[in-house]
């Protein structure tokens, strides 16, 4: 049928005068320019190039895919799915996350509400942690690896049952000296110039089948690894092919030393502190954003927004539903 009426087509073109054939010629252009145009997204369904306008839905510009024939908006399977805030605003609540600003500042200096904010930061959060798995970013070249320790926080909330101690305000101490159960540990890896590592799994210091979880497939082989003397860290030799050495048996101390984990630990805990504590069950999301915050560049912000805010075959959409029970830590 399709073919019949572009075989008539072809023949009443083919009898129209000259003048007549430059004024299709320039609506046809101008109608392809609007339909076609290389500035649509490609499909997030089927990754197809084939995509055509059509019309708005919900205020927003929607699209139909020649190739698989779904309809798609531009904030489909992005982080900005069924959310009401334009992408100029969660382009600022992201520059404010990875600045370190509080989520009451943002939600006043934009004029929206804290739990929008709230929800907002912790979807973004979570995009975080999926991008880390994604790009799988590996310790490399010279890196260094250690634990640091923050208190545990029920902030938010009442204390649960199963805690002992008597609630804490912002700023407190530890009820007891040195290491006791009221600390988090906070396992990091830092390669020197290059990517930040951090991750919770338990409260005290990290067993060999701890450290294998979180560093196991994020070293490299041929990587010299310099560590404190923790004896669990020789494990990762065998499953990784990295050399690790204990700085404290070396005598060249100008390059055997962890003066750069050390550095990512300070920024960990100057951010800790402003915050005045994160929720101990948020404690891994925050772990991502440090990672990623630490050495963060401006340059980045447009990576990012690219990867979490443009329409693509990977889907960044996160719920407020997820928000409240994915990737929470449990210890």
């Amino acid at each position: 049928m399709a073919t019949n009426t572009l075989i008539k087509l072809t023949n009443l073109i083919s009898k129209l005068p000259d003048e007549d054939l430059n004024t299709l010629y320039e609506m046809a252009c101008s109608f392809f320019a609007g339909h076609l145009s290389t500035d649509n997204p490609n499909c997030p369904y089927c990754n197809c190039s084939h995509i055509v306008k059509n019309g708005h839905k919900c205020g927003k510009q929607e699209y139909f895919c020649k190739g698989c024939g779904k309809t798609f908006v531009s904030t489909t399977k992005t982080l900005m799915a069924n959310s009401h805030q334009p992408r100029e605003v969660w382009e600022e609540v992201i520059k404010d996350t990875l600045s370190g600003d509080a989520i009451s500042f943002t939600a006043k200096r934009l004029g929206i509400s804290h739990d929008c904010v709230f929800n907002m930061r912790h979807k973004f959060l979570l995009a975080v942690c999926q991008l880390q798995t994604e790009n799988g970013e590996c310790l490399s070249d010279v890196s260094e690896l250690d634990e640091t320790f923050v208190l545990d926080s029920y902030k938010g909330r009442k204390l649960p049952s199963f805690v002992v101690r008597k609630a804490r305000k912002h700023g407190a101490k530890a009820e007891k000296r040195g290491i006791s159960k009221e600390y988090i540990c906070i396992c990091t890896g830092v390669q020197r110039k290059g990517c930040a590592i951090a991750k919770t799994v338990n409260r005290a210091k990290p067993s060999s089948k701890e450290l294998q979880e979180i560093f196991g497939n994020r070293i490299e082989n041929g990587t010299l690894i310099l560590c404190d003397g923790l004896k669990s860290y020789h494990s990762l030799e065998k499953s990784t092919g990295c050399s690790v050495k204990d700085i404290n048996t070396e005598t060249v101390k100008d390059f055997y030393n962890l003066n750069t984990v050390n550095n990512f630990h300070s920024f960990i805990k100057g951010r800790y502190e402003f915050y005045r504590g994160v929720a101990t069950k948020y404690l891994n999301r925050y772990n991502a954003l440090f990672s990623l915050a630490y050495r963060y560049t401006a340059d980045k912000i447009e990576w990012i927004c690219h990867q979490l805010l443009d329409v693509s075959c990977s889907s960044r959409h996160i719920s407020c539903k997820d928000v409240k029970s994915s990737g929470l830590l449990v210890i």
